[in-house]
């Protein structure tokens, strides 16, 4: 029988996600996920008989799939089953949360960018009168001048050249003016007499019926447009620190998404600090991450323009809602996969070790196993869930009773890192810290220890907890950490119990470290005479024979030469 698959703690033993993105573009077409968004984008057809609407519900659904999908991938469950997920009537909220997210970036961006836009020195300015008039004028007098043609066959006398010169000179003549067709044959030439007087009239008639139109038309070209009006021209184009600006305001969106996936918590999505938390934890994958993210959004945008407009819209709007959900189903199962590898960085539970089951079972991506602790999988339940208080509730209710518990303590811990009470985290990091190392977790308890003063730089450790915290300093070879921690202990706390043992241990590090012997002996000497009845007594009786023989076998030290 095999061995049951082990838990992994750190990042490195994790495939890295860069390694599995065949494995994320293939997810959707796995049957439960490719159920999903067939039977989605078939019911997205209805929509087109209802011109658009219901769509938002759709694309509500989905989310609600493709977020729980995020935060399974995020504890290393990355092949949910149908009955894994509920999107049907249940309160999840994440992805109203999410709209709100983009929608202030969007009002954001439209607030900056009114102020960074500039006009396009380049593009010509044309004058709405002059635009009007080079348009409907020929079209006028052409139907005048065909309206002359077929008038009266009674005739006004041809244009003299006194007409001529009492027009304006410095009137530009409109194109209806010149003779642009053939001449016809005529006898007396009348016919085209007739016609140029009928484009003159034109001519006139409508400079006086449409020079207040054109006025009004020339008053609001001049007034100022609106900086809405003007974001929104097309010949605008934006400053440079504008793209900086967009760039550095959309390095947060995915942390907030994955915020809102596995904490559900739009405070924590709104807040910048998270994402410098997420690239901390995650370093350049974050932004790797960021880059993956913004590059699927925009082929969303881009593949409206690639179906082309002659197509049904019951052909067009389902392959669009499938190749949309498509791609972020495909994307949100890469960013719970990178919660999954960075999940002790990120201090997030992990419920299976995915890889070493997966080449156990010689199948990939199977289900991660159950636990076999009935209150763990209740506690797990409430998680799915999305019931975080409700769990910290009874996880905390349970620990009153079992305060020792490395398991509990450890999943305390984890539900208030995905909490975010900095106070509570900080004092549950003390307790699981000193749990860690009576269990003889030595070098998780250091990690907790360093994990305590990157969050509260003024963190001490208190007197009663130096003899624990110094021995998994000691056990983990960091003895100039031990020696700092118990250094001065007796003077400090007089009366303290754990003198003895902290005596103790600074012989361990004066001998077998600092090969100290003779300082070893005195310091055994010490805990024998003051503390005979002291738990570390029959321990230094051993430790004293031990210094001494070791003392009488060392050569002597070379005496000092006198000046």
């Amino acid at each position: 029988m095999s061995a049951e698959p082990k838990i992994k703690i750190y990042q490195d033993d994790i495939t890295p996600f860069l390694q599995r993105l065949p494995a994320f573009l293939l997810f959707p077409f796995k049957p439960a996920p490719l159920i999903m968004i067939a039977g989605l984008s078939a019911l997205s057809v209805v929509t087109v008989f209802a011109f658009g609407m219901f769509r938002g519900l759709l694309m509500l659904f989905f989310l609600r799939y493709a977020y729980a999908v995020m935060e399974m991938a995020s504890m290393g469950q990355l092949n949910p089953k149908w009955d894994d997920i509920t999107v049907w009537g249940n309160k999840d909220k994440r992805p109203y949360k999410q709209n709100l997210v983009f929608l202030l970036y969007f009002l954001l961006m439209v607030v900056v960018g009114t102020y960074a836009m500039k006009p396009d020195a380049n593009a010509p300015a044309i004058s709405s009168k002059t635009s009007a008039a080079s348009v409907q004028m020929p079209a006028a007098a052409s139907l005048a001048a065909i309206a002359g043609n077929e008038a009266s066959p009674t005739r006004r006398p041809a244009p003299t050249d006194e007409d001529d010169d009492s027009a304006d000179p410095d009137e530009p003549k409109a194109l209806s003016q010149y003779d642009m067709a053939a001449p016809r044959a005529s006898s007396d030439g009348s016919d085209e007499a007739a016609r140029r007087i009928a484009m003159r009239e034109a001519e006139l008639t409508y400079g006086k019926q449409n020079g207040a139109q054109d006025n009004s038309a020339e008053e609001n070209s001049n007034q100022p447009r609106s900086r809405m009006d003007k974001f929104m021209a097309p010949d605008v184009h934006f400053a440079k620190w504008f793209y900086v600006l967009a760039i550095l305001f959309a390095l947060p969106i995915p942390a907030a998404v994955m915020v809102l996936a596995i904490e559900d918590n739009a405070w924590r999505a709104l807040n910048p600090a998270t994402a410098l938390f997420f690239i901390r934890g995650m370093g350049a994958s974050y932004f790797v991450v960021w880059a993956i993210f913004g590059a699927v959004l925009l082929s969303i945008e881009g593949l409206r323009h690639l179906i082309p407009a002659t197509w049904s819209p019951f052909v067009s709007v389902p392959l669009m809602t499938f190749l949309n959900f498509y791609l972020i189903l495909a994307t949100y199962s890469m960013m719970g996969y990178v919660l999954y590898q960075y999940h002790q960085q990120l201090g997030l539970p992990v419920a299976v070790d995915f890889d070493t089951h997966r080449e156990q079972s010689k199948a990939q991506d199977n289900p991660a196993p159950a636990s076999s602790d009935p209150f763990i999988q209740r506690i797990d339940a409430l998680l799915m869930r999305g019931e975080l208080d409700a769990a910290l509730r009874i996880l905390e209710d349970e620990m009153r009773y079992e305060r020792g518990s490395l398991t509990l303590n450890e999943k305390l811990y984890q539900l208030l890192l995905r909490k975010g009470d900095e106070k509570r985290i900080c004092e549950q990091a003390r307790r699981y810290m000193l749990v860690l190392g009576k269990a003889g977790y030595h070098e998780k308890a250091m990690h907790m220890l360093s994990e305590l003063k990157n969050r509260d730089p003024a963190f001490e450790v208190q007197p009663d907890d130096i003899l624990q915290v110094a021995s998994s300093a000691f056990a983990t070879n960091d003895f100039k950490g031990a020696m700092n921690l118990i250094q001065g202990f007796d003077k400090k706390n007089p009366k303290h119990a754990d003198i003895p043992a902290v005596y103790m241990l600074a012989a361990r590090l004066s001998g077998d470290h600092f090969r100290k012997y003779a300082q070893a002996i005195s310091i055994v000497k010490v805990i024998l005479q003051r503390y005979p009845d002291a738990d570390v007594a029959a321990e230094a009786s051993v430790y004293l024979e031990k210094m001494q023989k070791l003392m009488a076998a060392s050569p002597p030290a070379a005496p000092v030469a006198s000046s």
